[in-house]
């Protein structure tokens, strides 16, 4: 139990408090297409503060005999701790083009924190009552109650980071349905932002499980870590805010992306094909499925359809693919001064690192090799 009003923690937590406001409202006002995703972000950031604000008050000795006949306080910390996890999944979901967050389905994911609420109600679940260190006073018709609580709200939130896993690799599949070039920074940022969430969940789990075995001071430092892993992972989480704001931008919308119910006519190919052969739209390393299909006249949803069912391919593959022909192509030109960089840029590619990756993966050697040994046939031809 702490002994002074506000400590260093404490100070760290107002901060982090102050700036989850801040994100929440930057993100509920700020101006986006796809509005559902940014309002959960918003949501997500006004949970975090709620968790801190609860456990800056709960855990401070000082305000501890003043709100220790409370009820409202367990239950706002359990459900903000307990809907952090559906809302990250949530938020996951929602960068998916066409995904229905509105339905009755997903309010399952709401389900453990009404829970939870109405058990601390119907138990008349004190503060005194619900911290540790009171439970060997607590009632025994409670007792049982108040430990299923902490365990729910210490091992759901881990189950629910290893779901939005799933839902970021199901999102990433999307993504080559509508980029031909998809960041790795991007990626990494996502993989660091899970990773971070997982790591400040099974640590809050891990503490809990142990908890009995060690010192309160220890019990403090795992509170106070856990704190600081939620310090950092708001500001990278505010960076990949930023980055999925833009990104749905440039999604189509819900009726664009369905898929069409008819087989596409031949003058819709002929247009595709016109796009990559006549005005080489895949030079273009900004291009994307929108900006494809205004520039070939056609529907988002159908040309996604189309490259889907005619070409057996996503929008990711099929524009790379035809980017991996023209550096073939540049490789093979006698005399020619470029150097390889100059290609990975003349074809498309807007990452050497994305360029040699995708050109093994097709060809099977490196572009390097690959000149060599166009060069080495046609001397011999020669």
């Amino acid at each position: 139990m702490k002994n002074n009003f506000l400590n260093i923690h404490d100070v760290i937590m107002i901060v982090s408090i102050l700036e989850s406001v801040f994100l929440c409202a930057f993100f509920g006002l700020i101006s986006s297409k796809q509005r559902v995703a940014s309002r959960i972000l918003a949501f997500l950031f006004l949970l975090v503060a709620g968790t801190l604000i609860s456990e800056l008050i709960i855990w401070n000795a000082y305000l501890q005999p003043l709100i220790a006949s409370w009820t409202i306080a367990p239950a706002i910390v359990s459900a903000c701790l307990l809907l952090e996890g559906p809302t990250l999944y949530l938020y996951l979901h929602s960068l998916s083009s066409g995904t229905h967050l509105w339905r009755w389905s997903k309010a399952i994911h709401l389900l453990p924190a009404l829970v939870s609420v109405g058990i601390i109600l119907v138990f008349n679940i004190t503060l005194e009552e619900w911290l540790p260190s009171h439970w060997a006073t607590s009632p025994a018709n409670s007792n049982l109650a108040i430990k299923f609580l902490w365990a729910a709200f210490k091992s759901l939130p881990v189950a629910y980071v290893i779901a939005c896993f799933y839902a970021e690799r199901r999102r990433r599949q999307e993504m080559k349905q509508l980029y031909s070039s998809i960041s790795q920074l991007e990626l990494l940022a996502v993989d660091i932002v899970l990773a971070g969430f997982f790591l400040r969940w099974f640590w809050s789990f891990i503490g809990y499980v142990i908890s009995g075995d060690i010192s309160s001071e220890a019990n403090n430092l795992v509170g106070n870590l856990n704190n600081y892993l939620t310090a950092v992972l708001l500001n990278t989480l505010f960076v990949f805010g930023l980055v999925n704001t833009r990104q749905l931008n440039m999604l189509p919308t819900e009726e664009e992306a369905k898929p069409a119910e008819i087989e596409p006519p031949k003058e819709k190919i002929a247009a595709i094909e016109r796009g990559i052969q006549t005005q080489k739209l895949h030079l273009n390393s900004d291009i994307n499925l929108k900006s494809f299909s205004e520039q070939i006249g056609l529907r988002p949803r159908d040309v996604s359809n189309i490259i889907n069912s005619h070409y057996g391919s996503n929008f990711f593959e099929f524009i790379n693919r035809f980017r991996i022909e023209e550096a073939k192509r540049l490789l093979m030109v006698e005399d020619s001064k470029d150097v390889i960089l100059d290609i990975v840029y003349k074809c498309g590619f807007n990452s050497p690192s994305a360029f040699h990756r995708f050109f093994k993966r097709v060809v099977g050697i490196p572009p390097s090799k690959y000149r060599n040994r166009e060069k080495a046939a046609t001397e011999q031809i020669s």
